[in-house]
């Protein structure tokens, strides 16, 4: 019987060319894997360059509105309302019409108001709360507005965050005036070392949050919390009011 034939001889070319596959199979494994690995880590470096080009995007485009907000607002204080005051001096003194006077007066109210709505004064200097107590002060003869203030903790919120905020709580009263047919707001603002949450919402007509979550408003809502890393919900039922809630980590 030729050497070959013998079954330990068979079995060891089996056994032989098993380890062959087996060793082959693995290899072509480990190659698929490797591959897709770096397919992986380039989609993934991809990925965290296209988010931090976003990131700075969304950053040059929200300082971008609040300079140029600053500048208007500058504008309106130191050309129109000095041009108002003067004039409404004039009037005083020469031909004390009450009614021009009254009209002026409140001409430089209302300027004042949007000046101090593009750029608020002395933030830095200002507490959050008092900040927010400002802002809703004009819409009072608009909304019956009911605010709490929950401060558990001392926080120096940047002046960049503040305003932020302050655009937030704008931009949903701007909301709810022109769509909601709102007649009570409800603010809850809470504050601890660990984070801050702020609660709004209405007792308004509501909406359909699946088909109007495209607007405008509330895309700029959507852009500042992204850019606090913070998070947003909205929940709203028609004829039940809307609810906005923020969260934002210390």
């Amino acid at each position: 019987m030729e050497t070959w034939k013998e079954p330990q001889t068979i079995i060891l070319w089996i056994i032989i060319v098993a380890l062959f596959v087996i060793i082959l199979l693995t290899s072509i494994i480990f190659l698929v894997r490797t591959i897709f690995k770096k397919i992986i880590k380039a989609k993934e470096k991809e990925a965290a360059i296209q988010l931090d080009y976003q990131k700075n995007l969304l950053e040059t485009t929200i300082k971008t509105q609040e300079i140029e907000r600053h500048r208007i607002a500058a504008d309106i204080h130191d050309g129109l309302i000095g041009k108002l005051t003067a004039l409404k001096m004039q009037q005083e003194i020469t031909s004390k019409d009450q009614k021009t006077i009254d009209a002026l007066h409140e001409s430089i109210t209302v300027a004042r108001r949007i000046s101090h709505d593009l750029s608020p004064p002395l933030v830095e200097f200002t507490k959050l709360p008092e900040l927010i107590k400002e802002l809703l002060d004009p819409w009072e003869q608009h909304l019956l507005i009911t605010t709490i203030f929950d401060i558990r903790a001392e926080i120096n919120d940047t002046e960049e965050f503040k305003v932020q905020i302050t655009r937030l709580i704008q931009e949903i009263i701007t909301n709810t005036i022109k769509h909601a047919e709102a007649t009570q707001m409800y603010l809850h603002l809470k504050q601890t070392e660990n984070y801050m949450a702020l609660y709004i919402s209405d007792n308004g007509k509501g909406y359909d949050v699946a088909k109007n979550s495209k607007g405008l408003g509330t895309k700029n809502i959507e852009t500042r919390v992204q850019f606090l890393k913070g998070v947003y919900k909205v929940k709203s039922k028609i004829g039940k009011g809307t609810s906005n809630m923020f969260l934002f980590k210390n």
